[in-house]
């Protein structure tokens, strides 16, 4: 049974708890952000002059997008199967402490996901939240990346967002790239790491410690310190790995009226 009332979806986890519960919860089916309240998708709901953006991590989440676009905004999500991706953690660190996610080319993988459909003025709120043209790229995908049988009112293009810094590396000697355990997946050919994997992984690169106490200390200096943060981020990107034969193009000619995130 669906339930849109569920407090679950729209709690909005604050302190070190955001970075802890990313990607946040998310329902498996299609719903409509209403003013701030989660609902069933009106059968006759016209979504012709939206811009559906394929989200890969929190933005999949209503209470990523309450955060993001307040009580005011509507926003249709619908679900989605990628084939022949996965979704795996991103060299990067966020604003507020979590590894986040991005898209990575697997052959034979099928992940469910889903889109958001927007508005010009929503995807430019979007733009800045994803920091465009520092931490994430904006993309256009190939056709057939996304399995249409899926979706609702799809069009021919459909956008999205993917790391500018390459995967987070696992290994030492050899690479070693994981996916998401938050995010489910028809077929998997990754491994699967939760979020607190992720964040040992890191800080045991960069400070060499890995224990609970360590993690928040790190994580703490991540939020309060920009500075630190944007030199962890760039020694992060330097060890991405970088895709191949990646199945979307990246769009350029996109102007931010801020870049405050990451």
């Amino acid at each position: 049974m669906r339930n849109y009332s569920d407090p679950i979806w729209t709690e909005l986890p604050e302190g070190m708890k955001r970075a802890e519960l990313y990607p946040y919860n998310a329902p498996n089916y299609g719903f409509l952000l209403n003013r701030g309240k989660i609902e069933p998708i009106p059968e006759n709901l016209n979504l012709s002059n939206k811009i559906p953006i394929l989200a890969i991590g929190s933005n999949r989440a209503p209470s990523q997008l309450l955060r993001k676009f307040g009580t005011k905004e509507i926003v249709a999500v619908t679900p989605a199967i990628v084939r022949n991706c996965d979704v795996i953690y991103a060299s990067i660190i966020s604003y507020y402490g979590a590894i986040p996610a991005t898209l990575w080319p697997k052959e034979g993988s099928e992940i469910k996901l889903s889109i958001i459909w927007l508005n010009n003025a929503q995807l430019e709120i979007m733009h800045d939240t994803e920091a465009v043209g520092k931490a994430y790229d904006f993309v256009e995908f190939k056709d057939g990346l996304i399995d249409r049988k899926s979706l609702f009112y799809l069009g021919s293009k459909v956008y999205g967002y993917v790391s500018r810094s390459g995967a987070l590396n696992f290994g030492f000697n050899q690479s070693k790239i994981r996916a998401l355990s938050a995010i489910k997946a028809k077929k998997r050919f990754l491994k699967s790491v939760n979020q607190d994997k992720a964040i040992k992984l890191v800080s045991k690169n960069i400070w060499g410690r890995n224990k609970e106490k360590d993690i928040y200390l790190f994580r703490k200096k991540i939020v309060s310190d920009k500075i630190y943060r944007i030199e962890i981020i760039n020694r992060l990107r330097n060890i991405g790995i970088t895709p191949k034969n990646t199945p979307w193009t990246v769009l350029h000619d996109i102007e931010l009226n801020s870049l405050d995130f990451y």
